[in-house]
């Protein structure tokens, strides 16, 4: 006998709303579950229902029978778990007992307009789920007194009810109003919700915990050490407890900004420090291999300061550390959810521009580096370590394909009092046909757009502006807004991946491939030739 939790999901028979893209959604995101979509509302007549551990229905134009409603009610009163989605609020005319038992009745909505959908509280469901925008109908609901709500909005200058959770006898209950578009279920942190509803409903909740985390490296670059112990202080269910730092001074100073903590000169010791969950390692590139490494085999679930270190060699060995130690290893590709990327990256998921084919990313300007440890190439990695880390993982983001080869042409001929190369350019060839070309320079005299994407439809231009061409009767243009940048994400991600196992947004293996692309063109120029690439 299975011991999966079951899941059963009705969409009843002629759905107008996108139950069945619903359904789907909710079987590529709980694998783990057995789920059964039914269309026939006769089963809720029969005692098979008392069988699955949550019930969700997404259902248009129906109404239950006696014997059907009966059952319903008697299932959740008996321990049963209960997903209303959308319409559910609104159909079921005809069945008083079982609106009771939902718990709102539906009075209308509005016309489909963008709103912000507010997360309201701290339950289980919507734990670190940010407030976000949809665009989607306004359900007007009447709540009976014994919700709790978890998501809410404002109309009219009035803040209302959107989503909430109850109790029923023995089970639990929880309606979300959202949904009569299928771009708001397609939405991450609404795929997040229901299907984190599903869990508590089911009873198959993980139970939530503090996760103690230790900083390596408080040194005055970007001031990132006090930068990461800030965002995760600010995240529900982290704490920042211990500092590192080889020099007695910063470590004192970690002290001063947050007297509350432990701080070590001494690395040992941190490691040795058993109340240390997680490592955030945040010193110099070409230390990254090394204190990673030590962490994983003390235990400790690790976090790395973006670039993940200097070699394709290091990369793999961190990795297969990790997957020895059974421990998450992360990189702070934060700049994931940089506003202007958030929005070019929706303009070619959308499939606007077509399949992209051609990539051109420019970085830099004219002018002489920095005096300190990211000017010198046997620390920082080179040049192309630092921006460049940021575009490669945004590029392998907006192209699927695998890598195939990278060619490498390196430039110095201005700055000869530092060790970095004054330019790289890395061309990368993928299996799909794309090309992208990349250039980080601190000799280009001449300005050229950030980003250049050319698609089978039309293109994609960022200069200070994010303009998007498309090939409709000849060429349309038109300016995008940057969306809102969320760097807080990162860690309310690894957060949800410790305490509830959830999927790590940031992949290991595309950091890897960052890592691996730049050492190949670093090898492609010296060799002066093609390289190929096996990510």
């Amino acid at each position: 006998m299975s011991d999966k939790k079951k899941v059963l999901v009705f969409v009843g028979e002629k759905p107008y709303h996108p139950s069945n893209q619903l359904a789907e959604i909710i079987k590529n995101h709980l694998k783990n579950y057995e789920i059964l979509v039914e269309r026939s509302k006769e089963i809720f007549a029969k005692d098979i229902i008392f069988n699955y551990d949550s019930i969700l229905i997404y259902a248009d134009n129906t109404d239950f029978d006696e014997k059907e409603e009966e059952n319903i009610i008697k299932y959740v009163k008996n321990g049963g778990g209960l997903v209303g989605i959308h319409s559910t609020g609104a159909y079921f005319k005809k069945n008083k007992k079982f609106k009771e038992m939902l718990g709102c009745e539906f009075t209308g909505h509005s016309p489909i307009f963008p709103f912000e959908l507010k997360s309201s509280s701290s339950h289980y469901i919507n734990r670190r789920i940010p407030s976000t925008i949809i665009e989607d109908e306004f359900y007007f609901l009447n709540l009976s007194q014994d919700v709790e709500i978890l998501f809410n909005s404002y109309w009219q200058g009035k803040l209302l009810p959107l989503g909430y959770i109850k109790n029923y006898g023995n089970g639990r209950i929880f309606y979300f109003a959202p949904g009569h578009s299928l771009n708001v279920l397609e939405n991450k942190d609404i795929i997040k919700t229901i299907k984190r509803a599903i869990i508590w409903t089911a009873r198959d909740e993980k139970q939530e915990r503090e996760i103690k985390c230790g900083i390596i490296g408080y040194g005055p670059a970007f001031n990132m050490g006090k930068y990461h112990a800030d965002l995760i202080n600010s995240t529900y269910g982290m704490k920042v407890v211990a500092f590192f730092d080889l020099n007695k001074e910063r470590a004192e100073q970690a002290k001063k900004d947050f007297p509350e903590s432990k701080t070590y000169t001494d690395l040992k010791e941190f490691l040795n420090d058993k109340e240390i969950e997680l490592a955030i390692i945040v010193t110099p590139h070409n230390t990254h291999k090394d204190l990673a490494v030590s962490c994983l085999n003390a235990d400790k679930n690790v976090v790395v300061e973006k670039p993940m270190c200097i070699t394709l060699k290091e990369a793999d060995q961190m990795i297969e550390t990790a997957i020895k130690r059974d421990l998450m290893l992360s990189v702070f590709h934060n700049r994931r959810w940089d506003g202007d990327f958030l929005a070019i990256e929706k303009v070619v998921n959308s499939g606007e521009i077509g399949r992209i084919f051609n990539v051109e990313i420019f970085m830099g300007g004219y002018g002489m580096p920095r005096e300190w440890w990211r000017s010198e190439k046997e620390i920082s990695g080179g040049i192309f370590y630092d921006w460049g880390a940021h575009f490669l993982y945004w590029l392998l983001l907006l192209v699927p394909s695998k890598i195939k080869n990278v060619y490498g042409i390196v430039q110095k001929k201005r700055w000869f009092n530092f060790s970095n190369e004054d330019e790289v350019k890395s061309i990368i060839t993928f299996e799909n046909g794309e090309v992208a070309d990349i250039q980080s320079s601190s000799i280009a005299s001449i300005p050229k757009p950030r980003w250049r994407i050319l698609g089978e439809k039309g293109g994609i231009v960022q200069t200070d502006i994010i303009k998007v061409y498309k090939y409709e009767n000849g060429i349309t243009e038109k300016i995008i807004p940057p969306m809102k940048t969320e760097y807080f994400r990162y860690y309310n991600n690894i957060a949800d991946h410790l305490i509830f196992e959830e999927e790590l947004e940031i992949d290991i293996y595309k950091a890897r491939n960052v890592i691996g692309i730049i050492d190949k063109t670093g090898e492609s120029a010296e060799k002066g030739k093609l390289i190929e690439f096996n990510p």
